[in-house]
């Protein structure tokens, strides 16, 4: 089964806009420009093949093949990189960003046309691939001419596949939301802190392929914030609300089909019976909480012992929780439900707000964007009315909160990790 993307398996597509940088002639005049290599031995090389537009730069006509293995001059490139930048338990975002460059400038290798289709390989989903074929240099660039190609799964070094270390720890003092007098919802305090958002151009989710949706860059949080350490429950929707949509009951399962309104609406219950602003996360804190903070490539084999398997919802709190004690993030049969609007950005931001229509109860109707997390780390969108025939869309949403901070809570935060 394919993992969860950023756009959900038969749901509606968002489209993203692909700037072409590079016009096509200019691509053909360089191959033709190429060398010919009398005699050369043919190489297999094993890497996330996609079109060089998918990068931000380059041609719609132009196939890229960032290489993980191969012979051993790949070999020892990939153990080289390794060795100087990844120098901590976790990448933060500037290692991150230093390790894509690094893999950019030793281990990208332009296809030769003939062989692949630019128009039928690396546009959408970037694919694992192997390619067999004679690789060249020209003007600082290495090409292989392919003469074969197939699928592959790739093996990536041992220390990008162990679980994520975070580079900094929640707050010690947890908030606890008062949902009724016998139920209450635990929130841990996360701290400010930026990483390098999606997922890198020779990275795959289950070693065999990315998305291009999942466009690496720069997201910086700029304030601490709460984050609650399960999805809302049942029990505790049906507390607030008087009622419970899901379609499979349990009291300890997260309620699901809750449109956005309703989410809003529950929202204002618990900031009015707390006297706390209580909303749903931007993306951007999403994502930040689902990577503990880091900027660490993202692999199944990192989570498995935090993935429900998809056959049926489990009560919160079956898996264990990621590395700062937030449970269910990764559950490969449920959307989560995020604050503000999708975007498919490539630029670097700070405090990303993208305001949607779910944001305001009175306007929210069917209008909603969602997150989310399958098997490897990953992330979905849908819009309006698509998924599950109902139409809503809600049939496999969750939720879970978050809290602003005051400043006194990000102040004693801030001191006790001096």
């Amino acid at each position: 089964m394919r993992p969860l993307s950023r756009v959900a398996v038969g749901m509606s597509l968002v489209v993203l806009s692909m700037a072409v940088s590079a016009p096509a002639a200019e691509a053909t005049s360089a191959v033709e420009a190429k060398p010919a290599v009398a005699g050369a031995a043919a190489v297999t090389l094993k890497g996330v093949l996609m079109c060089e537009c998918c990068t931000g730069q380059g041609s719609d006509k132009t196939l890229v093949l960032f290489a993980v293995e191969g012979p051993p001059g790949v070999a020892q490139a990939v153990d080289e990189i390794m060795k100087e930048f990844y120098t901590g338990d976790s990448l933060d975002g500037d290692q991150a960003r230093k390790i894509q460059g690094a893999f950019d400038k030793r281990l990208k290798y332009y296809i030769v046309p003939g062989k692949l289709d630019p128009a039928k390989e690396g546009r959408w989903s970037n694919p694992a691939r192997a390619v067999t074929g004679v690789v060249s240099e020209k003007d600082g660039k290495k090409w292989i001419e392919v003469s074969q190609a197939a699928g592959a799964k790739l093996n990536y070094p041992a220390r990008m596949l162990a679980p994520d270390t975070p580079l900094a720890m929640p707050g010690k003092e947890p908030l606890i939301l008062k949902v009724n007098d016998a139920l209450s919802l635990k929130c841990l305090l996360l701290p400010a802190g930026k990483y390098f958002a999606g997922v890198p151009f020779y990275g795959t989710y289950n070693g065999d392929c990315r998305y291009d949706d999942d466009y690496p860059y720069m997201i910086t949080l700029t304030k601490p914030f709460y984050l609650a350490e399960i999805p809302v429950t049942q029990e505790m929707y049906e507390a607030a609300m008087g009622n419970n949509p899901s379609e499979q009951k349990g009291p300890r399962i997260p309620v699901m089909r809750v449109p956005c309104a309703d989410i809003q609406k529950f929202c204002r219950i618990l900031s009015e019976k707390n006297g706390r602003k209580v909303r749903l996360p931007t993306q951007a804190e999403w994502e930040y909480a689902a990577r503990v903070g880091t900027s660490n490539p993202p692999f199944n084999a990192k989570y498995m012992d935090q993935v429900n398997d998809g056959k049926t919802l489990l009560p919160v709190k079956s898996k264990k929780p990621n590395a700062w004690g937030l449970y269910d993030m990764i559950i490969s049969n449920a959307w989560e439900m995020i604050g503000d609007a999708r975007q498919f950005s490539r630029k670097d931001t700070v405090d990303p707000h993208y305001p949607t229509p779910c944001e305001k109860e009175e306007t929210a109707g069917r209008k909603h964007d969602h997150n989310a997390m399958g098997r490897a780390f990953s992330f979905a969108a849908t819009r309006e009315g698509v998924g599950d025939g109902s139409g809503t869309g809600y049939g496999l949403t969750r939720f879970r909160v978050a809290v602003e901070a005051t400043p006194e809570e990000i102040a004693d935060m801030e001191k006790a990790a001096k």
